[in-house]
């Protein structure tokens, strides 16, 4: 970052206003959490008030919350203002990283410079989760500079940016598990593609083949042992024959196929359809035109000259891409913005790209101007879309004030939605010591466990049929409704009390 700052101190300077304007500015326009954040926020008050023992017994993967506790007990502010703070700062390098490599991708290009700027502070899929509080801009952040370093490496073959690359790879491991994983590979890929001789290569291969493979496995059994071990409970809990991790996956396979018998083929479609999923997922995040506008870069060689480069940057695409078909194999779903890494890896050729159609609309025909003008005026138009964000959720805040100025702090409640329970102010426990969510709901009234609740919330999930089901079952085999609040569109939050 000091060449950027050396050569180009303004844009440093407009990058990190503009992310907290924009920061500012979607907190402002939806300020309630997103359901990750009632775990990260509870574990990290907890972490305030000393209560470090129980940091991993809620959650195996604590750090980011431990990065909010220790920002929050550093300014004396409250936890959600740590952790927007956080994460507004994170999103702020995060692009300076973006514009850090663009730079030396361009040998210091002026327009590649701006124009980079100007996609990733505008780049509809960041700003559309920055009033979200996620661990995954922390990952982002630590992901591209982990790849800035390897820029840096692989074009000066100065091995000292390998210790900034090892740095900000461990560091991005502490707010996702698969940063392990780029951990684990890129010294391996590069001692692959390495354009010095090695002594031994074969051997040194050999071996690190080895250690990779025993590392990986062993990391991969431990780390889906302690995820799926609350699913694997809960399965059991409701009667179903599952025991072990082969067990769910099969179980989770079955339901996929609707009863259909598991067959190579029924496996090859479901990976099949689990790839068509990722891409989509990918290309919902990224945009269509500005995949393609990656796809058109890299065929015509616009950004990366660099051999060495040019290799390792297709290993972190290929690798993101492995690392999701495998989450949703497995899982049978992948959340649209797990693939920003990809996106991030795809869009940073983007630039070079767009500066290639500014210089062709200079010299080509009045038809060729006007398709770029539209690309342009289409892409700037996505970006200023996600920045009309709308208050979808307040009904939810609104039910948990009422619950929390109406009912007894004492009293056990029980939600399929975590937010009202967030809501309730009733204290970190309450958000942490129970799964809402509405198959648990429906679970507790199959096995007769919901009366040990004197009050039930139940929040709408715009699906008709099973509200319709719910709040029947609810009113026939539990309580009396005692409070409606209505909400977004047709969501409404209904509030029993126990017979």
């Amino acid at each position: 970052m000091y060449q950027l700052y050396r050569d180009r101190p303004i844009i440093i300077l407009c990058i990190i206003c503009v992310n907290i304007l924009l920061s500012l500015w979607c907190i402002y326009a939806d300020p309630i959490i997103n359901n990750d954040a009632v775990t990260y926020l509870a574990i990290a008050q907890k972490l305030v008030d000393g209560q470090w023992n129980q940091t991993f017994t809620h959650y195996s993967w604590p750090f980011y919350s431990i990065f909010i506790a220790a920002t929050a007990k550093l300014l004396s502010i409250e936890v959600i203002t740590a952790a927007y703070l956080l994460n507004t700062s994170f999103a702020a390098l995060l692009s300076l990283a973006f514009v850090c490599i663009a730079r030396d991708l361009s040998a210091n290009n002026r327009a590649i410079i701006i124009i980079a700027t100007l996609v990733i502070l505008f780049f509809p899929s960041i700003n559309k989760y920055r009033s979200y509080i996620l661990r995954d801009f922390g990952y982002l952040a630590c992901y591209l500079w982990s790849l800035y370093f390897i820029v840096r490496f692989c074009t000066t073959l100065n091995k000292s940016h390998l210790i900034g690359w090892f740095i900000c790879a461990a560091l991005s491991c502490l707010f996702r598990f698969e940063g392990l994983i780029f951990l684990l590979i890129v010294p391996y890929c590069l001692l692959i593609f390495a354009p010095w001789k090695i002594p031994n290569k074969r051997s040194v291969l050999i071996s690190l083949t080895a250690m990779l493979s025993l590392t990986f496995i062993a990391l991969a059994i431990w780390y889906l042992n302690d995820k799926y071990t609350a699913l694997i409970t809960i399965a059991k809990a409701s009667g179903d024959d599952i025991n072990g991790l082969s067990d769910l996956f099969f179980a989770n396979m079955n339901q996929n196929l609707d009863g259909e018998s598991l067959t190579v083929m029924s496996y090859l479609g479901i990976l099949l359809g689990n790839i068509g999923d990722v891409f989509y997922q990918l290309l919902r995040r990224m945009s269509i035109v500005y995949f393609l506008i990656a796809i058109y870069a890299f065929i015509k060689g616009l950004s990366i000259k660099n051999i060495l480069l040019k290799k390792i940057w297709l290993v972190y695409v290929i690798t993101n891409l492995i690392i999701l078909v495998s989450f949703s194999f497995y899982n049978h779903y992948v959340v649209s913005r797990y693939t920003l890494a990809t996106s991030l890896t795809l869009l940073l050729i983007v630039p070079s790209a767009l500066n290639h159609f500014r210089l062709m609309a200079q010299n080509s025909s009045q038809l060729s101007r006007v398709i770029i003008i539209l690309v342009v005026l289409l892409l700037t138009v996505e970006s200023v879309d996600k920045l009309n964000i709308e208050n979808k959720k307040a009904y939810i805040q609104t039910s948990g004030e009422w619950i929390s100025n109406n009912i007894d702090k004492t009293a056990s409640i029980y939600s399929n939605n975590k937010l009202v329970i967030h809501y309730t102010d009733f204290g970190p426990d309450s958000n942490l010591n129970n799964m809402y969510s509405y198959d648990m709901l429906i679970r507790n009234l199959d096995f007769k466990k919901i009366h040990d609740y004197e009050y039930i919330v139940y929040a709408t999930i715009s699906s008709f049929e099973l509200d319709t089901i719910a709040t029947s079952r609810l009113s026939n085999e539990y309580g009396n409704l005692i409070k409606t609040i209505p909400g977004y569109g047709e969501q409404t939050v209904y509030i029993f009390q126990r017979k």
